[in-house]
């Protein structure tokens, strides 16, 4: 059997529309400012997006320069009919680039290279960027959940992927030096942590959860079960479940505290505990002076609300 000249030309041609229709357009966002001083050992940015290239994707590296320059990228990314956007970061990067990308329909890869990388862990994403970029690269996706903390004060939202801490890890957060936090990652908390509790003055907060009130010194509202990375503090809350595990503390004691920690570094605070309470809700509401982070971000003080938002993003995975 022959074919045409005119025949094998519209033949192509459809392979060549299919092949455009299928080829993944991103952009890749790279903070050059995040993760710790051993993170001068990871590969070149250049190389990971030439993997990426060699791959079949069609990849554009953006660097970040400032605050927001990851949230205006991903914002545009989902104007402009891009596919994917690659964060290169930390959680905190990750965090910026999710206010962008929450409404539309742009998927999130992720290449840790930050100092906790607990977004990455909780996903089962390899820490190795090489392999991290092999996994964006197969496109294999999960739909989950985000939460929103809207502050009352400001009226404006922040999107979390992974917890709100209300009150004492906060105000951890906020004494953590970022240069102390570049020379040794995960230790600078740690060492922020214990050095406040030392000298800490408990100020509590309300906070009500399906009509009950509760007073507390420390809030986590958890959409997942890792926290800072080394701890466990809501065991049970889960990134594609459309609510959140809530760990309330009303303690005073530094020594309490310290004992708390002693079961979140191992596989968390066990229901039952005086003084402990865990609820699982798709809404709480926190009022009082207490500062707030977000994904280790410090976004303001109380008051705030904190519901799962109507959008769920796709996130690439093994």
């Amino acid at each position: 059997m022959t074919t045409s000249f005119a025949t094998n030309q519209a033949m192509t041609t459809r392979f060549a529309n299919n092949q455009a229709m299928t080829t993944r357009r991103a952009i890749l966002i790279s903070n050059p400012k995040t993760g710790r001083y051993a993170s001068r050992r990871l590969p070149a940015i250049e190389d990971i997006h030439a993997q990426l290239n060699s791959a079949g994707l069609e990849v554009e590296l953006v660097t970040t320069a400032g605050p927001g320059d990851a949230t205006r990228i991903a914002a545009d990314a989902g104007r402009n009919g891009v596919s994917d956007i690659i964060v290169a970061g930390g959680d905190g990067t990750i965090n910026e680039a999710l206010q962008g990308l929450v409404g539309t329909p742009v998927r999130l890869g992720i290449l840790p290279r930050g100092t906790a990388n607990v977004l990455a862990c909780e996903l089962g994403l390899p820490i190795d960027c090489r392999r991290a970029a092999g996994v964006i690269s197969q496109g294999k996706t999960r739909r989950i959940h985000v939460g929103c903390a809207l502050n009352e004060k400001s009226d404006t939202k922040r999107y979390f992927l992974l917890m709100a801490g209300i009150g004492l890890d906060a105000s951890v957060v906020r004494r953590v030096h970022p240069g102390l936090k570049k020379r040794f990652g995960k230790g600078a908390f740690w060492f922020s942590g214990l050095s406040h509790l030392a000298d800490w003055k408990p100020r509590p907060f309300e906070i009500e959860v399906d009509g009950q009130r509760f007073t507390a010194t420390f809030a986590t509202i958890g959409k997942a079960a890792s926290y800072g990375g080394d701890l466990t503090v809501t065991p049970r809350a889960q990134l594609d479940q459309p609510d959140f595990e809530i760990c309330i503390i009303d303690s005073t004691s530094r020594m309490r505290y310290l004992y708390l920690l002693s079961h979140a570094m191992r596989s968390g605070v066990p229901p039952g505990h005086s003084g402990v309470h865990f609820l699982r809700a798709a809404r709480a509401r926190a009022t009082g002076e207490a500062a707030v982070q977000v994904d280790g971000e410090l976004i303001g003080t109380l008051p705030m609300t904190f519901e799962i938002a109507p959008e769920s993003i796709e996130v690439i995975v093994p």
